[in-house]
């Protein structure tokens, strides 16, 4: 299992003080997060290379870089060219928001064609994107996304945890729309509860730290997706609140890569 890491709960660390960290922490390598108020910024994208060479130093892998880009503007040109420079292999593109004010086909369309020029321009630079499936957008799940990606060249990032905010969606589902592990770039691992809100009859849903569980059933998918062959990266996000993200990172990895050693469960996720 090669467990990556999603920068987001660090912040703005210089690169080799989050390198050092996410080594002490266990990690494999880095998912670097390139947004304001973190490492590398959309604005300071040339620090990527600095950024990859402390993570080597330190052994991990930069095995993933995630971007808000939907479109291949100039912005886009530099994080990619940047991200190629430094040897970046996969690069998640930004979300394609769903807005229920707004006509769907046509919102359908301009997110194709933007994406199809942002993987194009990708393509060019010799960097493989991935589109996530993410709650709140057009591609929530495989079934949508395959509408979205038209056909593109592209990987998938199936993110369960993610699928949980809009009322799951079975994992060998997943992957069967998206034509098999092959098309997976990267595996988003973490877990959330849903608990009664403060409206009679309303439900949040919660992140929540993986070792404590939670909707998503990681003791059934992790085996699921080595039997259908699936050897890719893995990324770890710690989206809950917590006074030591890296203390965090620690213990949902020790948890995670312990199901590896447990007993095959016989529960099925449909």
């Amino acid at each position: 299992m090669h467990v990556l890491v999603l920068t987001k709960p660090f912040g703005a660390l210089p690169p080799g003080e989050l390198a050092a960290r996410l080594a002490e922490a266990g990690a494999d390598g880095a998912d670097l997060l390139v947004r304001d108020g973190q490492t590398v910024t959309p604005s300071t994208s040339r620090r990527l290379a600095k950024t990859v060479r402390a993570l080597r130093a330190n052994g991990l892998d930069p095995g993933l870089v995630s971007t808000d880009l939907t479109s291949a503007d100039g912005e886009a040109e530099r994080v990619i060219g940047h991200c190629a420079e430094a040897g970046v292999p996969l690069m998640r593109a930004g979300f394609y928001r769903y807005d229920a004010g707004l006509d769907h086909a046509s919102e359908l369309n301009r997110a194709r064609r933007d994406f199809a020029g942002l993987a194009e321009l990708a393509a060019r630079h010799g960097v493989r994107l991935v589109l996530a499936l993410h709650h709140g957008t057009l591609h929530p799940s495989a079934a949508h996304a395959v509408r979205l990606l038209a056909g593109a060249d592209v990987l998938v990032h199936p993110d369960p945890g993610n699928q949980a905010k809009e009322g799951s969606e079975d994992w060998r589902l997943t992957l069967d729309v998206l034509g098999g592990p092959e098309r997976v770039g990267c595996v988003g691992v973490k877990n959330a509860v849903w608990r009664p809100g403060e409206a009679r009859g309303s439900w949040n849903c919660d992140w929540q730290p993986l070792a404590d569980g939670g909707v998503v059933p990681w003791p059934t998918i992790l085996p699921g997706l080595t039997d259908l062959g699936y050897t890719g990266p893995f990324s770890l996000h710690v989206h809950y609140p917590t006074d030591d993200p890296f203390a965090a990172v620690r213990r949902d990895l020790g948890y995670l890569r312990g199901l590896r050693s447990e007993p095959r469960t016989t529960s099925s996720a449909r």
